[in-house]
């Protein structure tokens, strides 16, 4: 038995449903900033795009500045939410694996492409780095929102 602020008794059950429904309302704030999917995807896009910038010393820059550019991300969405990204679940974890090994394999096909002579044709790769990142940023972002609404 639980007492509430003014001294009369509640059952624990009901205290479970405030706290499930404290917790609905709060999945049902927790946003991610619009900028926040299309900016992993335009550092993906960017790291994608690398065989079509010349030198060796460029892919090495691109690279850099991508994880700058996902660190700089990831600390303003802290700032404009407040929420503190501690750990994934095992469903984002499975969505962070895919998009990586997806965005070595898209810029395994802008090497080939580049190996080819095709340089026009990394901007394919490039954009389809762009859409995926975008989704499964989305997606990962979706996933932890329901883990957060379903925590028990």
């Amino acid at each position: 038995m639980v007492s509430d602020e003014s001294g009369n008794p509640r059952l624990a059950s009901q205290v479970f449903d405030e706290l499930q429904s404290d917790r609905e309302r709060l999945a049902e704030h927790f946003r991610a900033p619009k900028w926040l999917a299309p900016g992993f995807g335009l550092i993906a896009a960017a790291y994608v795009s690398t065989p079509a910038f010349p030198g060796r010393q460029a892919d090495d820059f691109v690279l850099i500045v991508a994880l700058v550019a996902c660190i700089l991300l990831v600390s303003n969405y802290r700032r404009a939410t407040g929420v503190k990204i501690s750990r994934f679940g095992a469903r984002e974890w499975v969505v962070f694996a895919a998009s990586v090994l997806s965005s070595l394999g898209l810029l395994s096909v802008s090497l080939g492409l580049a190996a080819a002579g095709l340089q026009g044709w990394i901007a394919a790769p490039a954009f389809a780095a762009f859409a995926l990142m975008t989704w499964l940023a989305s997606l990962i972002y979706s996933s932890m929102r329901e883990r957060l609404r379903h925590v028990s």
